[in-house]
């Protein structure tokens, strides 16, 4: 495989996993995104990975997956954010760019 010298400008510059949380109410997911998007925004950072996971564990409906996408869509400081490339967690994860 031929080595991309332009991979490393779009590698995240810090994440945030939701793993190992333990169980969470919508408005303490809203509460951790919130902290970790304004500490990030306070660095400067400018791309930032978010891991959710898929659900597949959940008891009844995924929670932190679709809460994380309401608040990223309703976040001031985001610009855009997409479903992680696959070697970054795919459809378990969000890459934000922050404005």
């Amino acid at each position: 495989m031929k080595n991309n010298k332009y991979l490393h400008l779009a590698e995240p510059q810090a994440t945030f996993d939701f793993h190992g949380h333990g169980t969470l109410t919508p408005h303490e997911i809203y509460q951790l995104l919130e902290g970790f998007l304004d500490e990030c925004r306070a660095k400067k950072l400018k791309r930032v990975l978010v891991i959710t996971g898929k659900g597949l564990h959940s008891k009844g409906n995924a929670v932190v997956k679709p809460t994380v996408w309401r608040c990223l869509c309703e976040h001031p400081h985001v610009e855009q954010a997409t479903e992680a490339r696959r070697d970054r967690g795919g459809s378990g994860a969000y890459e934000v760019k922050l404005s």
